[in-house]
């Protein structure tokens, strides 16, 4: 796949004349025609069960956008910027025969209903086909992680022709704010690609094969730590208003979310000793437990909340526990649960396992949080620093993404409306058609602001001094070469 030519002037009448072209939900129809009993899922051309894409063009680029909550809007900014990018690539000729295949990434440990979406590699307008076919679920477990190692490993089973013939590599962009699953489990690769592997893959190994066939980048669009809270805060929201709990107007909150369909309760025990849990639901002094789930396995998408409306909950001890009622999954294993505690509008949040050796019921409790309460006292406010969020500080998410790829191939940026020129300027220096000073003048010819060239540099710095340093080597290698070549023919 690839052929054709991208006609810009086509693309532009279809930005200017179509607002909702991110209209696909999951149905085979637009949402607003879809019926209750449609259910949600991929659409056809991007759904990677039993596919293997393939390219015949020179230069694959793949581009995998995060569409879960906090990334979900980057996907219609590569949609806007688009013509100007594939424009770039071919006038200043940065990389030969481009072909672009887009990837959509959500969380498959969450249970997503898109957890991978993969366009056919495409150099025309067919590309704004695929982008309008994507759909921007909005998902994520509240994790830290979604499923990239389960992107890289489709694409690692890619037919890239050049590459097969000369060993030539394409260009791989993975663009996310999180960090991967360190392992890739062989069930979801056979329920969502198709393929029935032995053993569960080390994650690590899979963006090796990756990168085999690519020059593979994460390009990490960075967030005030305001905007990551609101982001991680949000799912568990949304999971509790969905299923019909009380989220806001509360004195106490508690909330317990995990991702598969074991059958884990939520329990706290009142000042005056009384225990709320699925066999006390309502208690003496109001707290309620609202929401119950999984008693069948009936979600991989749970949360339960015990909450007291405002101006209800009395003063005393709180002791928060989390129990292990049944296994729903066919493997007995540990289950990972994180809890948030909202106390007059703090949260607190707190991360853990249960079952580590398969127990069930009061064997499995685990004692996650004892606090005092006064009403007439309000409490500090939020700290970064709570368990919950450290797996999405941004040193944390680096480091893992340190395991997995050259350090120079990770580009961080502070708006994420530079993503395309970040990527034109990665191909550049590394396929040797520009260095960082003509790819900056370059920008400035196209109006990019001095903040943009300034974000665009601190990106791409380390990329350049590499590639700066390799052709140094190179030029050394050759001369040394030379100058031993011609010692050899004086002799002879």
């Amino acid at each position: 796949m690839g052929g054709g030519i991208y006609d810009q002037d086509v693309a532009i009448r279809a930005r200017s004349s179509n607002n909702n072209v991110f209209a696909y939900q999951g149905y085979g129809v637009n949402a607003v025609e879809a019926t209750e009993t449609q259910q949600q899922k991929v659409h056809q051309s991007l759904d990677p069960f039993d596919k293997v894409r393939e390219c015949n063009n020179e230069t694959p680029i793949v581009i995998a956008l995060d569409v879960t909550r906090s990334r979900g809007e980057d996907t219609r900014t590569v949609y806007e910027k688009l013509p100007m990018f594939i424009g770039q690539l071919l006038m200043k000729q940065y990389v030969p025969g481009p072909a672009i295949s887009f990837a959509a990434i959500g969380d498959a440990h969450a249970g997503d209903k898109a957890p991978l979406q993969v366009g056919q590699f495409e150099a025309d307008n067919r590309l704004d086909d695929v982008l309008s076919h994507v759909w921007i679920e909005e998902g994520g477990g509240g994790t830290g992680q979604e499923s990239y190692e389960l992107a890289a490993y489709f694409y690692s089973r890619t037919k890239l022709v050049q590459y097969e013939k000369t060993g030539k590599k394409g260009y791989f962009f993975f663009v996310g704010d999180e960090g991967y699953y360190p392992t890739l489990p062989k069930k979801q690769v056979r329920k969502i690609i198709g393929d029935k592997l032995k053993k569960d893959l080390d994650s690590i190994e899979v963006f090796k094969a990756l990168q085999e066939k690519f020059h593979v980048f994460f390009v990490y669009p960075t967030q005030s730590w305001e905007s990551r809270i609101n982001d991680i805060d949000a799912e568990i929201k949304k999971r509790v208003q969905e299923a019909g709990g009380q989220y806001d107007g509360v004195d106490i909150r508690v909330s317990l979310l995990w991702n598969n369909r074991n059958d884990l309760d939520l329990h706290v025990i009142t000042p005056s000793g009384e225990r709320i849990y699925y066999g006390n639901k309502q208690s003496r002094c109001e707290g309620w437990l609202d929401v119950d789930m999984n008693v069948r396995g009936e979600t991989s998408k749970p949360v339960e909340n015990i909450r007291w409306k405002t101006g209800t909950a009395p003063k005393g001890t709180y002791q928060v526990v989390v129990r292990n009622f049944a296994f729903h999954e066919p493997k007995k294993t540990r289950t990972e649960f994180q809890v948030e505690c909202e106390i007059d509008g703090e949260m607190k949040h707190f991360s853990g396992t249960i079952s580590d050796k398969g127990e069930t019921g009061e064997k499995s409790d685990v004692v996650v949080y004892t606090f005092d309460y006064d009403p007439s006292k309000k409490q500090l406010p939020v700290d970064e620093n709570d368990e919950k969020y450290a797996g999405y500080k941004d040193e944390v998410i680096i480091e893992q993404w340190r395991r997995a790829l050259p350090d120079e191939n990770i580009l961080m940026l502070d708006d994420p409306k530079a993503i395309l020129d970040v990527m034109m300027g990665a191909m550049a220096m590394v396929e040797g058609t520009s260095d960082m000073e003509q790819f900056l003048a370059s920008m400035r010819s196209l109006d990019r602001t001095t903040l943009r060239q300034e974000q665009i540099a601190r990106a791409l710095e380390k990329l350049a001094l590499t590639q700066s340093k390799s052709k140094v080597e190179v030029h050394n290698l050759t001369q040394a070469k030379q100058v031993k070549k011609k010692r050899r023919t004086s002799r002879l």
